[in-house]
């Protein structure tokens, strides 16, 4: 529907996108898009620095200037299951989840419309289809198939939400994987994608969990992107947190490395803590132990910046710091 010039603005000197309509497309699909991306400020999102009009085809014509991706558009089966998959499906979550907050429905993620600069930074573009979350109607079926939720393969008018972009994700997924779809996906309507076709692709249960998720037929059943986004960034960070205890002015070390701590308080109590890769665990507790101020039981999950208390009151009461560093996933 879009056609793309490559261009050069002399004024700030940097190389950008102007993009206008093919002849005798609906003016509409511009204005969608200027308004989507209007909304949107994000880092994984392209950005739309002006509207302007153009001559060159004898007649007066709305353009948008975008900013200029240096790089590629993501390639159906290029990818294998291991961190850098992950760290992709991470930061085309992140971009979905700022969409979604901005209120926009992109409705045509797809491998062809995310792209990845020099850098490694993951960009969503072409918002050619996209509405605003209450203006979510469509006459016909209109999307690419594959990608499309089952529901907008209804005749009639039909009314979405922004879990068909989650839909999408999830097919996303799969085709960086592979560039055999799944048959379920392939029929009108899709129908549900087996968790045995989703371990076949070699992803690690909870992961394909997610996916599976994603591609519910039942759009109620769709986690929203900012889950995703929480849980893809938990993996992404195992084994990378730090936790530092001090007891008795003696510093203690959690980490990758050290995966177990016993803090002794002699006959007041005791507990040892635990790193799974993900959180830091009490596995046992005796005696008077409290988490800020919560009974610590086998199980429980030691919050970072917590105060251990051994003991209930007076002069026996001992208090212990545990400070923990929290990585943040990078693109």
């Amino acid at each position: 529907m879009g056609e793309i010039i490559e261009c050069m603005d002399t004024h700030l000197q940097r190389r950008v996108i102007i993009k206008r309509l093919q002849v005798g497309v609906e003016k509409r699909r511009l204005l969608d898009e200027q308004k989507a991306l209007a909304r949107l400020r994000s880092k994984h999102v392209v950005q739309l620095f002006d509207i302007i009009e153009i001559m060159d085809r004898g007649r007066r014509e709305k353009a948008i200037v975008l900013e200029y991706i240096d790089g590629g558009n993501l390639e159906i089966d290029s990818f294998k299951p291991g961190r850098a998959y992950l760290n992709i499906l991470w930061q085309i979550a992140s971009g979905l989840r700022d969409i979604h907050a901005a209120g926009v429905i992109h409705r045509d993620i797809k491998p062809n419309n995310i792209r990845i600069d020099k850098e490694g930074v993951v960009k969503i573009i072409d918002f050619g289809l996209a509405r605003a979350r209450d203006d979510a109607r469509t006459h016909g079926v209109i999307g690419t198939p594959v990608f499309m939720a089952p529901e907008l393969w209804a005749d009639l008018t039909v009314s979405f939400d922004q879990s068909i972009d989650v839909y999408a994700f999830g097919a996303t997924a799969l085709a960086l994987l592979t560039g055999n779809a799944p048959r379920e996906l392939i029929l009108r309507p899709p129908q549900q994608v087996s968790p045995a076709f989703l371990h076949s692709l070699g992803l690690q249960s909870d992961l394909a969990t997610v996916i599976h998720g994603c591609l519910s037929v039942d759009p109620v059943k769709r986690p929203t992107m900012f889950d995703v986004q929480a849980r893809l960034a938990r993996h992404l960070l195992e084994n990378e947190h730090r936790a530092l205890v001090v007891m008795g002015g003696q510093p203690h070390h959690l980490d990758r490395r050290n995966r177990k701590i016993v803090l002794n308080a002699g006959a007041v109590g005791s507990m040892a803590i635990e790193y799974d890769g993900f959180d830091f665990r009490v596995s046992s507790a005796s005696g008077s132990v409290y988490l800020n101020n919560t009974v610590a039981t086998a199980g429980s999950i030691v919050p970072g910046c917590c105060v251990i208390t051994f003991g209930n009151g007076g002069g026996g009461r001992r208090f212990v710091t545990f400070d923990v560093s929290s990585p943040e996933v990078m693109p």
